[in-house]
């Protein structure tokens, strides 16, 4: 897959959420984490606001995180197994609910994480 978006500024592991980084998570396929590796800092940059998009594929992503349409966008999808997977790994080990097992995903993850990167 050849992506019109940008590289991240560095590699992209995400290793405050999965130990070992995003390639061993098992969460993500090899292509996935690939993709999540060399791309992740700019999704995240577009999906936290701290970066403008740039190309067609940047604005098509940024508009399908404000669309309720669901959105056949790779990258879109990527993200949000992305943001379903840090909520997963942290409430892996969590035998007790508590106030924010009833967030969605990326609820959780904005309120967690927003500051994490």
């Amino acid at each position: 897959m050849i992506a019109d978006i940008r590289p991240g500024s560095k590699k992209f592991y995400a290793e405050e959420h999965f130990f070992g980084g995003i390639d061993r998570s098992g969460f993500f396929t090899i292509s996935e984490a690939n993709y999540l590796i060399h791309y992740g800092h700019t999704l995240k940059g577009l999906y936290d606001g701290s970066l403008m998009p740039e190309t067609e594929t940047e604005h098509k992503f940024v508009a399908a995180l404000e669309s309720e349409e669901p959105v056949m966008l790779y990258e879109h999808k990527l993200w949000q197994k992305f943001l379903y997977a840090v909520y997963r790994a942290s409430h892996r080990s969590s035998a007790v609910s508590n106030s924010k097992g009833s967030m969605s995903p990326t609820d959780f993850y904005n309120e967690m994480f927003h500051d994490a990167y």
